[in-house]
């Protein structure tokens, strides 16, 4: 029997964790709080796996996973906790620790210390076998130890290797995918040790389901019908909800619970984080990628920054400053955001920030490299938006592009510890929000190279907050692990 435990993002006085559990009869567990016993711990209960996957994915395949999510209340914030759970079944016993904070209920003050936000994003588990991504978290300690992290997308990759001939049936699928994720949760180095090291919040993106979903992709032979992407859909996203989905009541909606396809919202005051799920409920006729939950949660969201004055954080799967692209791009790469319907609208209520004098941060990861650019407002000269690019922890091989790029390396004899990476896109002119026009001049300030995460250090600031953001190469060579900073920057509302 083996137990893991991952910290999930809560309110700041209470833990949260994700109990997954390999066994071969559902256990009873006992939870300790820093050597208390805590008798009422449970969101959603500890069940099969193979439960938390719809009846008709089964095929009367018997359970050996089983996964819950849980909860400690009443606590004090920016606390660190220890938590152990003990698992009994009729023949067998086991125990796990895991020693976690809770979020603090506010930006600290530089003297007293930082409220530490780790990035990560496409995590492509083939190209770590080493485990480098776990090596290098370990790292983070002390001051640059994290409290909170954002899981931005592609935490999996359910549709590789690639031209790979996936199985038709609904419950092969789910079985396979669940391979996928307890690979990277309930493993004991590599990703599932990025996991670990503080309370997780995630978004999906495509690689969730498949690349471009929900559109057709032509290296997913699945997905050429839509009895095969109905099949991968179900099967995807009953993983998806049962590893990463948090169920916490919808947020800024009226009564019921928490939907696929809803946004979650994590307030660190003066930081307002939105936490937008732009791909699992994507239309395939390109009307929408958020439901209209999350529209109306985002409506809520600025209106509720707004009124308290706090500072947007808005995080997306996929760049908020990408443009357009042509139909046949979009067919066999993967369409942008702004080639849906609703994307105006999600401009137009995100500008509602800046008209109100309010900076705002957009994070997002999904395109394989890393960049931090702004947008000067020319009627006051002041920076006041800022996107932010981590991507990727992992990069995901490509059939015939390795070959070829380690073939000419090979030729050459050019050294180069990315031979793979692709270096970051130059930035807009304008940034297009609203109706805007040439107002907001945008202007890169760096970008960065190979596979990474990043480390966001934010202190307050009067009303406002100072942020440092600091990129982490990882790679097996110690010498290419150099932290590169990144100029601060000044979060102030006008």
């Amino acid at each position: 029997m083996k137990i893991s435990l991952v910290p999930r993002a809560a309110p700041s006085d209470r833990i949260r964790i994700w109990v997954g559990i390999l066994a071969p009869h559902v256990p009873t567990l006992v939870w300790h709080l820093d050597g208390d016993l805590v008798t009422d711990a449970r969101i959603r209960p500890l069940r099969p796996l193979a439960s938390a996957i719809p009846a008709n994915l089964l095929d009367a395949l018997p359970a050996d996973n089983y996964a819950g999510v849980f909860e400690i209340s009443g606590l004090h914030p920016g606390t660190l906790y220890e938590v152990s759970l003990s698992a009994n079944t009729p023949n067998a016993t086991a125990s796990a620790e895991l020693r976690t904070k809770t979020l603090p209920s506010s930006v600290p003050n530089l003297l007293d210390s930082t409220f530490n936000v780790l990035l990560a994003s496409c995590f492509y588990r083939g190209e770590d076998k080493t485990g480098q991504v776990g090596v290098v978290t370990s790292q983070l300690n002390g001051a640059t130890r994290p409290d909170l992290t954002l899981l931005l997308g592609d935490q999996v990759y359910l549709d590789l290797p690639t031209l790979v001939n996936f199985p038709d049936n609904r419950a092969a699928l789910a079985r396979r995918f669940e391979g996928d994720y307890r690979a990277n949760w309930q493993g004991e180095t590599g990703y599932s040790q990025l996991l670990r090291v503080a309370p997780t919040a995630s978004i999906p993106d495509d690689h969730e389901y498949w690349n471009n979903f929900p559109h057709p992709s032509p290296v997913v032979q699945n997905s050429w019908t839509q009895s095969g992407r109905d099949n991968w859909t179900e099967a995807a996203a009953a993983l998806h909800q049962a590893f990463q989905f948090s169920y916490e009541p919808a947020t800024y909606h009226h009564g019921g619970p928490a939907e696929l396809g809803d946004a979650s919202v994590i307030n660190v005051e003066p930081l307002s984080f939105f936490m937008a799920d732009g791909r699992s409920k994507r239309d395939p006729d390109r009307a929408a990628v958020l439901t209209a939950r999350a529209r109306e949660q985002l409506d809520h969201w600025v209106s509720d920054t707004i009124n308290r004055r706090r500072i947007g954080v808005f995080t997306t799967g996929q760049s908020m400053l990408g443009v357009a692209v042509g139909g046949l791009k979009g067919k066999i790469a993967d369409y942008q955001m702004a080639n849906y319907g609703d994307f105006s609208y999600i401009t137009n209520t995100l500008g509602r920030l800046a008209e109100a004098g309010l900076p705002v941060i957009m994070i997002t990861g999904d395109v394989h490299w890393g960049r931090v650019a702004a947008a000067r407002d020319a009627r006051t000269g002041r920076e006041s938006l800022f996107e932010i690019i981590c991507s990727p922890t992992s990069l995901v091989s490509t059939v015939g592009k390795n070959q070829l790029l380690a073939l000419q390396q090979a030729i050459t004899g050019h050294a180069d510890a990315w031979p793979r990476h692709a270096s970051a896109e130059p930035v807009p002119e304008f940034l297009w929000f609203g109706n805007f026009g040439s107002r907001f001049v945008c202007s890169r300030v760096h970008e960065q190279r190979g596979n990474h995460f990043v480390l966001l250090s934010f202190t307050r600031s009067g009303a406002g907050v100072n942020l440092r953001t600091t990129y982490y190469p990882i790679h097996e060579d110690f010498n290419q692990r150099r932290p590169q900073a990144v100029r601060e920057i000044s979060l102030i509302p006008a």
